[in-house]
């Protein structure tokens, strides 16, 4: 989840003491020093269990502070700004919090963003400024007097701390390491905060969707050049047409169509709805995309806060998904085969909450991922008799990549030709930073190795190759192929592939055609069939 992600809405009252989730390294601005005994002293812009809130102190040791008709208000003056209602006061020496994003009128804070307070004549009397979500919290160190830093720990409604030492959350380094981080640019319109989950499909388009708006983004990658190029974006729907889903993860079935983890609906933000929609892959490059079915797992998750439902989806196939749960960290093994959802397992992960889940039906393994509340770190889950159980250790983030806000990662293979019973694969790697660090919403990586392979059928010895394999994947490549904006040949080949799905390979349709009917397809057809 991110800093959006995590947002909820304000009640312009004191609110409880809440247990707080972690946040990435920020960047402090200047600050003007304030002349009033009252001043901002910590901030937590990436949400605790219940939102993002701010800290009032009042440094006067003596002295209460009536702040009636003050307001907050981050760096957006379009906000409608937080008023504190008349007889609120803040007792000499004392703290006064308050969650900034729990009503519809208030506002959540982002990686990028600001607090400024004002007194009842509407003068400016604090602010800060940060770049990037600290890894725990945004305060005054020493506690009211200091200047803001990355804190050690939240202390809401108690006396700042300082960042100290902590002890790693990861007991092994990352499997893939060492690999080389990159970051992808797709421009300005796309840096952006609130991308969250991604997954690819068979053919190698990668899908993400950004929580904020219920948007959808495909990317296509070049292996040879190695880079990501958008090939379409779209809307998320509710089944009725309504809504602006808080889509926070994505997985690609095995029929090629989508399933998305959800939140809650952002057109109403501060109530729960912890649902996965279905919708069948686009064949435009853009619009409104209506879900054909919504299963809602709140009987599953119980009750939890508006913004710490579903983060995470996987397929695992046969009508079975896994949902990672930001709230609780546990990951939901689900059927989702029929109209009611079907609890399968529960699998209580090691993580605040479980942000990204990447399923490998080769290896069998679901990797679940925290994001920076735990590091970047994720675990290694495969099933045995039935049950899913952890079989790695925990294990760090890439070493070249910074603590950020990662709330969706998926990999994939792309196999090379066959020539002399060798070919490359590449593997590559994508992240998606929700709160987009120094501008940047998504960064890759990739790995390549040298493997053995069937020159007659141009598939590995230890696995299908990415073009041949079961019908569900020919058909999810031909989903794929056809929604490559409608042109002529990728209509051909979006036909080829549904008909290789009966075939049985590219190998064996090219086959059964005569070399004459082959002359006369178009080179990228012939190309594709090998």
């Amino acid at each position: 989840m991110s800093a959006v992600s995590r947002r909820r809405w304000f009640p312009a009252t004191v609110a409880a003491t809440m247990t707080f989730s972690a946040l990435s390294v920020p960047t402090a601005l200047a600050q003007e020093t304030p002349k009033s005994p009252v001043v901002i002293n910590e901030v937590e812009s990436n949400g605790d269990s219940v939102g993002d809130w701010v800290e009032l102190a009042n440094t006067d040791e003596v002295n209460s502070v009536d702040i009636s008709g003050w307001s907050i208000l981050d760096d957006d003056d379009n906000h409608t700004p937080i008023v504190f209602p008349e007889g609120t006061e803040i007792e000499s020496g004392g703290y006064f919090s308050f969650y900034t994003d729990l009503k519809d009128d208030g506002f959540g804070l982002g990686g990028n963003d600001s607090v400024r307070l004002y007194d009842a004549d509407g003068q400016l009397v604090d602010t800060t400024t940060w770049e990037g979500h600290a890894a725990t919290t945004w305060g005054r160190v020493p506690d009211m007097t200091g200047e803001f830093a990355v804190t050690g720990e939240p202390t809401r409604g108690a006396t700042n701390i300082a960042e100290n030492e902590t002890e790693p959350v990861a007991d092994a380094e990352w499997p893939f390491d060492p690999q080389s981080v990159k970051d992808v640019d797709l421009g300005a319109e796309f840096s952006i905060e609130d991308f969250s989950g991604i997954d690819f499909d068979a053919g190698g388009r990668a899908w993400v969707v950004n929580n904020d708006e219920g948007g959808l983004l495909a990317l296509d990658y070049d292996v040879e050049s190695g880079n990501y190029t958008v090939a379409g974006q779209w809307n998320l729907k509710y089944p009725d047409g309504s809504g602006l889903p808080d889509a926070e993860g994505i997985t690609v079935a095995e029929d090629g169509s989508l399933y998305v983890a959800t939140e809650r609906d952002n057109a109403s933000k501060n109530v729960s709805r912890p649902s996965v929609l279905h919708f069948a892959a686009p064949t435009s490059e853009g619009g409104d995309l209506i879900a054909e079915q919504e299963w809602n797992l709140a009987e599953f998750t119980g009750d939890i806060a508006a913004n710490s439902g579903l983060e995470a989806i996987s397929a695992l196939g046969g009508g079975e998904f896994a949902v990672g749960v930001e709230a609780n960290g546990e990951v939901l093994f689900v059927d989702l085969s029929a109209d009611a959802p079907v609890l399968k397992q529960r699998y209580r992960s090691p993580f605040e909450g479980v942000m990204a889940l990447d399923y490998d039906a080769e290896s069998g393994v679901l990797r679940a991922l925290c994001d920076e509340v735990c590091e970047g770190a994720s675990i290694e889950l495969t099933k045995a008799d039935g049950e899913w159980k952890a079989t790695s250790e925990i294990q760090a983030r890439p070493a070249e990549m910074d603590n950020v806000a990662n709330e969706g990662f998926a990999t994939h293979t792309f196999a090379g030709e066959c020539t002399g019973g060798k070919q490359e694969e590449t593997t590559v790697f994508l992240w998606a930073d929700d709160g987009v660090t120094e501008g940047i919403p998504f960064r890759a990586a990739e790995n390549t190795r040298t493997a053995d392979c069937d020159a007659d059928n141009g598939q590995d010895d230890d696995q299908p190759s990415q073009s041949s394999g079961s019908s569900a994947s020919s058909a999810s490549s031909a989903s794929s192929l056809s929604s490559l904006g409608g042109s002529s040949v990728g209509g051909i080949l979006a036909a080829v592939v549904g008909i290789i799905a009966v075939m049985g390979g590219t190998l064996a349709f090219s086959k059964a055609l005569p070399q004459q009917l082959l002359d006369l397809l178009p080179a990228e057809v012939r190309q594709f069939l090998g």
